[in-house]
């Protein structure tokens, strides 16, 4: 999907089995005019431009019964398995810099190439058996996940959160995200200003401004002496973080250190509209109810959506669908095939 409709931009990317509609009415996309079409991808809700021709889809569905099935993806909270989102972190970075995936802008189906919000998509898709999805950009996903005030209570696989502070929407409590990372380990560290806590992240950075490779990176942030706000307990001062021990003096580590914004939690996949900021990437707002018709991305068994951790379930994956519920400790629960 791309940014605009001379497709100079790429803004995400769809597996097989993804669900895609027109963002408008008046669009086809079986039997449309232009072959640029404007769509959005039910699960996360990411709007772009398509080219038709670039598809290979299956029969469209009224759109009730797409929203339906796209929902099977959304909204699982039994199935988001968060210690598997820090194993696939963690695969990559255990990778040598050479096999690692690379930086791609849009890049979000992998295996080899992401950008910084897609390989976090990535992670949580690739979590369970069926795929969760969380939003696709940083901004949606720092709206998305809980905010974690606290930073004793972080844990792995919460998402740490870059980015500035605009001077003139400081006081209306705006942000400009613009970088995300996986947490993968906790650690408390002592500092000469007080309590200090380690987070330590891996994430895709560009190669202009980072590494241009999925890598780890650590930042300390120390406790505020003072209280917060309205009498509340110290907070933390994220605008005096530093780099770890292990990575100072790496000038990617030291950028990434200045804008550290904010730690959240995801529990659960997107549902729906108000999981979203509005604004241009949440331009189509229904949930349904319009006589638009939806169309699945032909699939057979994509790897991307959890069939290497389905291999050890025991599931017969020629007669498999994403109906069969699993569980994501690895045994077989309530199996329907086709």
């Amino acid at each position: 999907m791309w940014e605009d409709r001379e497709r100079t931009v790429l803004v995400t990317e769809a597996s097989p089995g993804r669900w895609i509609r027109p963002a408008h009415e008046e669009d086809d996309l079986v039997s449309c005019a232009n072959p640029c079409v404007e769509c959005e991808l039910l699960e996360d809700r990411c709007v772009g431009w398509v080219d038709v021709r670039d598809l290979q889809l299956s029969a469209p569905e009224p759109e009730e019964h797409a929203l339906r099935a796209s929902r099977r993806y959304r909204g699982h909270r039994g199935l988001l398995h968060v210690p598997s989102v820090v194993a696939f972190v963690e695969s990559h970075v255990a990778r040598t810099r050479e096999d690692r995936a690379r930086y791609k802008r849009g890049g979000t189906v992998g295996p080899t190439l992401f950008d910084a919000a897609g390989f976090v998509q990535a992670a949580f898709a690739n979590a369970s058996a069926r795929p969760v999805f969380i939003p696709r950009h940083a901004h949606e996903q720092h709206h998305f996940a809980e905010p974690v005030d606290d930073l004793n209570e972080v844990e792995p696989g919460d998402l740490i959160f870059f980015g500035v502070h605009p001077p003139d929407a400081r006081a209306r409590g705006c942000v400009d995200v613009r970088h995300v990372g996986v947490i993968t380990a906790v650690r408390a560290s002592g500092c000469t200003s007080g309590s200090c806590v380690e987070l330590v992240f891996a994430s895709v950075t560009d190669p202009i401004a980072g590494r241009g490779i999925v890598a780890r990176d650590s930042v300390i942030v120390p406790r505020s002496s003072a209280g917060t706000p309205g009498g509340g307990c110290p907070g933390w001062e994220y605008a005096r973080a530093r780099p770890g021990p292990e990575h100072e003096g790496d000038s990617a580590s030291e950028r990434l250190a200045k804008t550290v914004l904010s730690v959240g939690r995801c529990r659960r996949g997107v549902e729906g509209a108000d999981d979203l900021p509005r604004g241009r990437t949440a331009a189509c707002g229904r949930c349904g109810g319009s006589s638009m018709r939806a169309v699945q991305i032909s699939q057979g068994l994509d790897p991307n959506h959890g069939v290497s951790r389905l291999r050890r379930t025991g599931v017969d994956l020629t007669r498999f669908s994403w109906d069969t519920e699993v569980n994501p400790s690895g045994r077989r629960a309530g199996v329907r095939s086709r």
